[in-house]
């Protein structure tokens, strides 16, 4: 896991369209995500059997290049992405990032899933006696088809996929738009899945 200072370090030097920003960067909460619950009030847990099982049902079928740095994860509840996404977009803003902006030019969807997913381990670390990872991670693909505002361009971009109850959700934080692994138009376009 890449420390939270050479994450923003990576994100302030994104050749992006600039926003005026204060010399002083107040960083907001580090959000805290609501994770799905077992019968004994625990989260409910997704280790890597559970993890493969949950891609092959989303309908990847390529698991070369999947990476996970720990072995137990906490699975998330999927009301929480409004707050996560705005967590994002505070954080951008407070370093002079126009978030809905970025695509316009050199975008790195890798760099916001790696500050989402260190912020909210911190957070969980801080806040609660759970011991397990945040299952937030980075999926790169090559966009065959057209996903919502996003053109099928053949090009290589990097979505957030997040482990939820209700399975796994692909986010991509510029344009907002999120959908079930399973209803993700470029299934045969992913090249790796890191967490």
């Amino acid at each position: 896991m890449k420390p939270l200072l050479s994450v923003l370090s990576a994100l302030a030097f994104l050749p992006l369209p600039a926003v005026a920003a204060d010399p002083l960067v107040e960083m907001p909460d580090f959000p805290l995500p609501a994770f799905a619950m077992d019968d004994a009030g625990r989260p409910q847990e997704m280790g890597m059997i559970r993890i493969v099982r949950g891609l092959q049902k989303g309908g990847v079928t390529n698991m070369e290049n999947l990476v996970a740095v720990d072995n137990q994860y906490a699975v998330i509840s999927s009301d929480c992405l409004p707050m996560l996404s705005a967590w994002l977009e505070m954080v951008s803003q407070s370093i002079g990032i126009d978030l809905k902006r970025v695509r316009t030019q050199t975008y790195d969807g890798g760099v916001y899933g790696q500050l989402l997913e260190v912020a909210t381990t911190i957070a969980t670390v801080r806040q609660t006696d759970y011991g397990l990872a945040v299952p937030i991670g980075v999926m790169t693909c090559k966009r065959s088809s057209t996903w919502g505002s996003l053109p099928g361009d053949g090009k290589r971009d990097a979505y957030l996929l997040i482990a939820t109850d209700q399975g796994f959700l692909v986010y991509d934080p510029p344009t907002e738009q999120a959908a079930l692994l399973a209803n993700y138009p470029n299934h045969s376009g992913i090249l790796k899945i890191q967490f």
